[in-house]
């Protein structure tokens, strides 16, 4: 590798891990993930486990109680 490719591949890992930087600046500022507080984390991670449970829970259920309405349609 010659000096001036050697420069060049150095500055690219320099703006790549200034965009890195700023990218995780941003990323910090929006959710509690990333927090050095141990309650903000865990409280996060259990708001995420919820929403995603219901996401999935819901439709389940809505398939259920629509078999179960169909059950009593037919019964009758």
């Amino acid at each position: 590798m010659t000096d001036d490719e050697l420069v060049a591949a150095l500055t690219s890992a320099h703006q790549e891990i200034a965009a890195l930087r700023w990218r995780l600046d941003q990323l910090e500022g929006r959710t509690m993930l990333t927090s050095p507080s141990f309650l903000k984390r865990s409280f996060a991670v259990l708001g995420h486990y919820l929403v995603a449970s219901l996401l999935v829970a819901l439709p389940i259920y809505l398939i259920i109680f629509i078999f179960f309405l169909l059950g009593l349609a037919s019964s009758r």
